[in-house]
């Protein structure tokens, strides 16, 4: 239990957590509509089957990356993504969700630029012997 009001646990940003929670918020919610709905932007593209692949890999990678951003690790790979995504989903414009989704894809990326010294100073194992 922590008391009310406690910082972030190992020293970590608080921003670093709210970037984390995006990028996994953002991947489970694109998987769940790959599963039950028709969220991804395929237009009128002759190949879907492929473009619903890379959208599954790239929900997956956001949901890993999420998670391991709050470890300390993979930073520079969560950033392009989050950039990535962002761009998509406010290019493609159109849905009001789409436009929310690149806005917090947008900050995540602002958040995770804003914070890189953080991650240069966290080292795995620092982590590790801190748990």
């Amino acid at each position: 239990m922590t008391r009310s009001g406690a910082g972030p646990t190992h020293g970590r940003p608080p921003t670093v957590d709210v970037a984390a929670a995006i990028l996994v918020f953002g991947g489970l919610f694109g998987l769940s509509q790959l599963a039950f709905g028709d969220f991804v932007i395929t237009g009128s593209l002759p190949a879907k089957d492929p473009i619903l692949g890379v959208a599954l890999i790239q929900y997956v990678a956001s949901t890993g990356l999420g998670l391991l951003v709050r470890r300390g690790r993979l930073w520079f790979p969560a950033l392009n993504l989050a950039a990535l995504f962002a761009l998509v989903y406010l290019l493609s414009g159109g849905r009001p969700l789409h436009v929310l989704l690149g806005l917090l894809y947008g900050l995540a990326f602002g958040l995770l630029a804003r914070d890189h010294r953080w991650f240069a100073t966290e080292t795995p194992g620092r982590l590790r012997r801190r748990d």
